[in-house]
């Protein structure tokens, strides 16, 4: 699978509200790293009561839940509704 995402590019999200929504396989969320104090952006994989597996697009260099398991629902922060993508915005 190529990567949705490239550097340089911007995207949208709406805010994630566990009461009013779940995610869904495919998805793309934003999230809060399991371990460490970073964000990621990642397609939702497989989806569980209160947790989402989550991985890259980029299989083969991505830091996903085949390397820090399963993320709580609690952690999302929005999901990826669209994105801009512009030679010109690379190095904003």
């Amino acid at each position: 699978m190529f990567p949705y995402l490239k550097e340089g590019d911007i995207v949208f999200f709406k805010k994630f509200e566990a009461t009013n929504s779940s995610p869904k396989r495919g998805q793309i969320v934003i999230f809060k790293h399991p371990i460490k104090k970073k964000f990621l952006i990642k397609r939702i994989k497989l989806v569980n009561q209160n947790n989402i597996e989550v991985i890259g697009d980029n299989i083969e260099f991505s830091e996903d839940s085949n390397k820090f398991g399963l993320v709580s629902n609690e952690k999302i922060i929005g999901i990826v509704t669209s994105r801009i993508t512009s030679p010109k915005l690379k190095n904003f």
